[in-house]
């Protein structure tokens, strides 16, 4: 049998039919319907796809990396139009290519970005529905922008991190916050080394409470000094969250 290839492939996702990334015994889930796919194109050969990391039900991706090993001989082109002709419509192959030896998708990321899509104003959007988190009330901009600007660095997120979530530190670097305005929507861009589970949408239900008038932006400071999940404010809907990129030394981006 000829040694194994290692792939790195790209995924774009709607999330909104998932029950989030990893395979379970119950509910559709994005690992399962790549694997099927690539199982057929490599003509029956099983596969395990690594990803960056485990999206959750609902959420969505415009770059998900992930990496797998076949033996099975395919060109990049015909991996690449090969899984987007087996892959179901709300899943899309981006980019397929041979990675080096020691590339693997989660383990060799070095940061990630994420966009939470919040809608801001009355009535329903038929087109955006299980793609944002519709807010029926203004919300205050500038004390969101205080808020989150206070999350850089690297900090101690117990406040938001989900009851289940198995890192063993809470510990992370946030590099980058940003709060864009685009027509009716507010995206929120954080860039970091890795997050915790639900971390994003925690932070994003907290600053919703700020942009309401609920807490001031300071309240974000205790929740950092606290350290206590109880004390922050609602996890935000897994519709609104998109993982925008995962980043890897350049050296592990090519075969």
């Amino acid at each position: 049998m000829p040694s194994a290839t290692n792939w790195r492939v790209v995924l774009e996702y709607d999330g909104a039919a998932f029950n989030g990334w990893q395979s379970q015994p119950q509910g559709r889930c994005i690992q399962d319907v790549v694997e099927h796919a690539l199982s057929r194109l490599l003509g029956g050969e099983a596969v395990t796809v690594h990803a960056s990391g485990r999206t959750d039900a609902g959420v969505h991706a415009l770059g998900q990396v992930c990496s797998f090993r076949a033996h099975a001989d395919r060109p990049p082109e015909r991996m690449l139009a090969g899984l987007n002709a087996l892959l179901p419509p709300d899943v899309s192959c981006l980019e397929a290519t041979p990675a080096p030896p020691d590339f693997h998708a989660r383990f060799s990321a070095t940061g990630k970005r994420y966009r939470y899509v919040i809608r801001v104003g009355p009535g329903r959007s038929a087109l955006r529905r299980g793609r944002c988190w519709p807010i029926h009330w203004p919300l205050d901009v500038s004390a969101m922008e205080d808020a989150l600007r206070r999350l850089v660095g690297r900090l101690d997120f117990t406040s938001f991190r989900a009851a289940g979530c198995s890192a063993s530190s809470p510990v992370r670097t946030v590099d980058q916050m940003a709060l864009l305005q685009v027509d009716d929507e507010l995206h929120i861009e954080v860039h970091g080394e890795g997050f915790l589970r639900h971390m994003v949408r925690n932070i994003v239900g907290s600053a919703v409470d700020v942009g309401l008038g609920k807490r001031p932006p300071s309240w974000f400071d205790e929740l950092i000094d606290r350290r206590d999940r109880s004390l922050a404010g609602r996890t935000a809907p897994g519709a609104g969250l998109y993982l925008v990129e995962v980043d890897y030394p350049a050296t592990l981006t090519r075969s």
